[in-house]
């Protein structure tokens, strides 16, 4: 079954990073999807996003020329900044992978099945 390893955190934290955490926490999550794929699980996407200020709202079946908003959906600090996609037997699995994860202080890691439509 397919989960998503969704990564919320601070941008506070995270725009704090030095050039050298920020390449360190990348290499990390490399190494992590490395791990996954030598351990047989399927990675269906793994990636990270651009901070939510490059964000844009679109209203699906709004007319055209309907406004488009800036930034993030939510108010305040925390936002998702990346994502995994991976193929597991089950919820416990994903979880045991959540943990794994590499992380920047605060951050939490939402995991959640993925409705395949």
């Amino acid at each position: 079954m397919e989960y998503t390893l969704l990564i919320h955190g601070d941008e506070r934290v995270w725009n704090g990073l030095t050039e050298a955490e920020e390449a360190a926490l990348d290499a990390a999550h490399a190494r992590f999807g490395r791990t996954l794929a030598e351990a047989g699980i399927a990675v269906r996407y793994g990636g990270g996003l651009h901070r939510s200020s490059s964000a844009r709202l679109v209203v699906p079946g709004g007319p055209t020329g309907a406004p488009v908003s800036d930034g993030p959906y939510r108010e305040g600090h925390e936002h998702l900044g990346g994502l995994w996609v991976i193929d597991v037997a089950d919820e416990a699995e994903a979880v045991a992978w959540a943990r794994r994860m590499p992380s920047a202080p605060g951050d939490l890691v939402e995991v959640r099945p993925v409705r395949v439509t």
